[in-house]
C-alpha cells in the first residue's frame, strides 16, 4: 500500500477512473495501492482468472549444435523451443528437488511454469511409437538418390538426438525397481529402430560425401554416448 506523498490508497473499485485501459489501470493501482478496507471487502477471484506472475527474461548461451538440436526437437513436438527449454528446466528441477526432499508439492504444482495439463503431464510418452513414426516419416528422405549433404547431416543429427534421449530413458527405467518389463521392451524396440536408421544415415553420408564435417563428427559422438547408456545394461541382463 502506498501512503507516501499524500497519495490516497484505493478504497473501492469505483475510485479507479473508468476510461483507463488495462495497462493504465495497473499503473494506477501500483501508484496508489489499496487500503485495508479494499482488501477486506474484495472477493477472491476464481483460480482460472487469477493473473500469473510475470516471468523474468534471462540470457542463456548455447553452442550452435545444441541450439539446433533443441529447435529440431521443439519442431517435432510442435512447440516453441523456448517453451520446450523451460519445460526441461522445470522437469529437471522437480526431479532433483524431489530426490533431495527440498520442495513443497503444492508449491511446485501451482508454479506458473507447471502449465501442462495434469492429464498430459501424467501420461507416459510412447517412445516406441515416436521412434517408429520418426523412421516412417523420414525413410523416403533417406532413400532419395538426390539427397544433399546438408539435409542428410540434419537427418542424421535428428535421429541421433532422439536416440540419445531414448537411451537415457532406458537407462533410467532399468534402474527403477519394479519398472514394467513390457515398457522396457518397448523402449528397446524403439531404440533399435532409431539406432539402425541413425547408422544408415551416417554410413550414407560417408559413402556419398566422404570425409565428415564437424556436425557429422558431433553426431557420431552422440551415437556413441547413446550406445554407452545401453551396452552395460545388455551385459548386465
Amino acid at each position: 500500500m502506498n501512503h507516501e506523498h499524500g497519495i490516497k490508497p484505493i478504497d473501492d473499485l469505483k475510485d479507479i477512473p473508468a476510461n483507463l485501459g488495462d495497462e493504465e489501470r495497473m499503473e494506477f493501482l501500483m501508484k496508489h495501492g489499496v487500503s485495508e478496507k479494499f482488501l477486506e471487502s474484495a472477493e477472491e477471484a476464481p483460480e482460472d482468472e487469477r493473473p500469473h506472475p510475470r516471468t523474468r527474461p534471462i540470457n542463456v548461451r548455447f553452442d550452435d549444435f545444441t541450439l539446433k538440436r533443441l529447435k529440431d526437437l521443439a519442431v517435432s513436438r510442435n512447440v516453441g523451443y523456448q517453451t520446450l527449454l523451460k519445460g526441461f528446466v522445470v522437469e529437471r528441477l522437480y526431479e532433483e528437488e524431489k530426490r533431495k526432499g527440498l520442495f513443497a508439492v503444492d508449491k511446485v504444482r501451482n508454479s506458473p511454469s507447471a502449465s501442462m495439463p495434469e492429464s498430459e503431464a501424467s501420461k507416459p510418452r510412447d517412445w516406441q511409437a515416436e521412434a517408429f513414426e520418426f523412421v516412417k516419416e523420414n525413410r523416403e528422405l533417406l532413400d532419395d538418390p538426390d539427397l544433399d549433404s546438408i539435409t542428410l547431416s540434419r537427418l542424421a543429427g535428428n535421429s541421433t538426438t532422439r536416440l540419445l534421449e531414448l537411451s537415457g530413458e532406458i537407462k533410467k527405467g532399468s534402474a527403477k525397481k519394479g519398472y514394467p518389463a513390457t515398457q522396457l521392451r518397448r523402449l528397446m524396440k524403439g531404440y533399435e529402430k532409431l539406432k539402425k536408421f541413425s547408422e544408415e544415415a551416417l554410413e550414407l553420408y560417408e559413402e556419398r560425401f566422404g570425409e565428415p564435417g564437424d556436425n557429422i563428427k558431433e553426431v557420431e559422438k552422440l551415437q556413441k554416448e547413446a550406445e554407452s547408456n545401453v551396452v552395460p545394461l545388455r551385459h548386465r541382463a
